[in-house]
């Protein structure tokens, strides 16, 4: 059988992030891993889950490894210290532009002229769920205005899905909130349902749940696990974990040991250790992290290379305690 595609068409180019279980989520059916770019990726889970910290993380590491720029619409609020904190752990050495403008419609459409430009790369909406439309805002409290969150993300949604179709290397991160469904079971997410035709990449996010308890830790780090709903270009339903370094964001390092872990490669009672080889207490290692001692996590790194090399994608864990799937609606 042969098959010919007339037309000018392009390779999906993919990065890797080097956090192995999150690369690996986007595997796609002929074992390509990364995450893909020139996509709309849209992060969304309970209040208080980390997802402006992985946001920000992702924009990071991204922009880093792109060598471009960030722009950012925050319509929450956010700490520039933290912001700028997050940026350095992840090696970024660039310019991010904070977005200000009158109303949200304007805001939305800045970004999207920004997103235009060849030396910006990478976009953050942050977040859906803060649309406050010019009508809402200007109204009276009580005046309805059902839809007008939805359609203005409609709007915004296919003017940037035209951007990154012809810009390969550039991704939006959009962070969404979900909160219980009124009169029934489940919950939702804002913004209407056209940005999830058009977001080729959804995530959801939270706590890690394991064994009766949220993998927390005194110092302020917590563990994130995250599962792939939508993945245009590849497998969906795929887990990863996310070790949040309190106060810091995402650190490579730790997350490592902790796939590691969670792959039977690492073990911890109170020790960590990697065969006969102990690394000390978990304390230890978030201190090693927070003194910038990236050498000192090499073995983990090593270790899930050399698993690579003698296992496939259809053998690798996947945990049993997924985050409760969530369902969106229209505004």
């Amino acid at each position: 059988m042969s098959i010919k595609i007339v037309g000018k068409t392009k390779a999906v180019e993919r990065i890797e992030t080097g956090l192995y279980t999150f690369d690996r989520a986007f595997t796609n059916q002929d074992g390509d891993i990364g995450m893909p770019l020139g996509v709309g990726l849209e992060i969304y889970g309970k209040t208080g889950t980390g997802k402006t910290t992985i946001a920000f993380s992702l924009a990071g590491f991204i922009a880093t490894l792109l060598e471009t720029n960030i722009v950012l619409a925050d319509l929450e609020g956010f700490d520039p210290e933290f912001m700028e904190t997050i940026l350095e752990s992840t090696g970024f050495d660039g310019t991010l532009v904070y977005l200000q403008e009158k109303d949200d419609e304007t805001e939305l459409d800045s970004l999207v002229a920004h997103m235009r430009k060849k030396e910006f790369g990478v976009g953050i909406l942050d977040s859906i769920g803060a649309i406050s439309p010019i009508a809402e805002q200007e109204g009276d409290l009580g005046n309805r205005n059902m839809g007008q969150r939805a359609f203005l993300m409609a709007q915004f949604s296919r003017k940037m899905l035209k951007i990154l179709r012809d810009n390969p290397h550039k991704t939006l991160i959009s962070t969404n909130h979900a909160y219980p469904q009124i009169g029934g079971r489940g919950t939702v997410t804002p913004g209407g349902v056209v940005k999830n035709f058009i977001n080729t990449v959804i995530i959801q996010v939270g706590r890690k749940f394991l064994k009766g308890k949220y993998e927390e830790f005194p110092d302020g780090s917590y563990i994130i696990e995250g599962k792939v709903i939508k993945n245009r270009w590849g497998l969906k339903n795929k887990i990863f974990n996310l070790f949040v370094l309190g106060g810091v964001g995402i650190h490579p390092g730790l997350t490592a040991m902790y796939d590691g872990k969670m792959l039977k490669l690492v073990t911890q009672q109170k020790i960590i250790k990697i065969g006969d080889t102990s690394f000390g207490y978990l304390k230890d290692l978030t201190i090693k992290a927070r003194e910038g001692d990236t050498a000192f996590f090499d073995p983990f790194f090593e270790i899930l290379k050399n698993h690579d090399l003698h296992t496939t994608p259809e053998e690798e864990v996947q945990e049993e305690e997924n985050p409760e799937e969530t369902r969106d609606a229209e505004e």
